[in-house]
This record gives C-alpha cells, structure tokens and sequence, in this order.
C-alpha cells in the first residue's frame, strides 16, 4: 500500500469518526450559503467570489455563531448582508439586504461582520449570503 493509500484511509477514518462524534447531538450551523457573495472593488469593479477567494483578502472573518435563544427555539432562515468596507479594510457597516426572517439570526449576522477585517484598499463592499439550520443526524 502506498503513503497515498494510507492518507486516504485516514482521511476517511477521520471524517467516519467525525460523523459518528456529531450523528448524536443536535448540531446547529451557520454558514455561507449556496448563493454566491458578491464584492464592489476598490477601483469600482464588481464580481461574485468563491468563499475561498474572500477568504484569500480576509485578516479577519469568523463566522456568525448561532445565538443561544435561535438554538433554543430552532431557528432557521437565510440572509444576504452588505459590508460597507473603508480603505483599512475594517467593516463599518453592515446592511440587511434579505432579512433571515428572525431578528435574531439577523443581529448575530450583523454583529459577527462588524469584526470582519480584510486586507487594506482591496473592498468597498461586500454582500455576504448566510444559512442557519438545525440538523439532527442519526
């Protein structure tokens, strides 16, 4: 068997054990939804990006966590929202382009993207697409 082989069984192995670790608890999420996110360059261009690629210009990008009450009350919904960017790259603001449908979800989304940082001179504005779901695997 090749070292090859032997990474690929370990991969496998891992995400098996992964699966199994979360396949009894109630596993909610938020995460960058399957719409595209979309960016205003700093010289006036726009673009929709791969998560990796903003990724690539972020110093500074956790994602939303999903608020204790939206557990609580198994919140769900998806949203777009709008970074407004200054030339140091520091979010200033954050706009609700579509509403999650839960103030909740909506606040936790805002108050994550205000720490968001990128690299400096590089956005103007960025519109972010987020899911929250709960999920219960068996």
């Amino acid at each position: 068997m090749t070292v090859r082989a032997h990474t690929i069984e370990g991969m496998f192995a891992l995400r098996f054990c992964l699966i199994v670790a979360i396949a009894v608890t109630l596993c909610p999420f938020a995460a960058l939804a399957a719409e595209k996110t979309t960016a205003v360059w700093s010289d006036g261009h726009t673009s929709a990006l791969a998560d990796e690629e903003l990724m690539r210009y972020a110093i500074s990008s956790p994602g939303p966590g999903y608020p204790e009450e939206a557990q609580r009350l198994k919140l769900t919904g998806s949203g777009v929202y709008e970074l407004q960017i200054d030339k140091s790259g520091k979010t200033t603001g954050v706009a609700i382009v579509k509403s999650s449908g839960s103030p909740v979800l909506d606040q936790a989304a805002r108050k994550t993207f205000l720490t968001w940082r990128f690299k400096p001179g590089v956005f103007v504005r960025v519109r972010v697409p987020v899911s929250w779901a709960v999920n219960r695997l068996r």
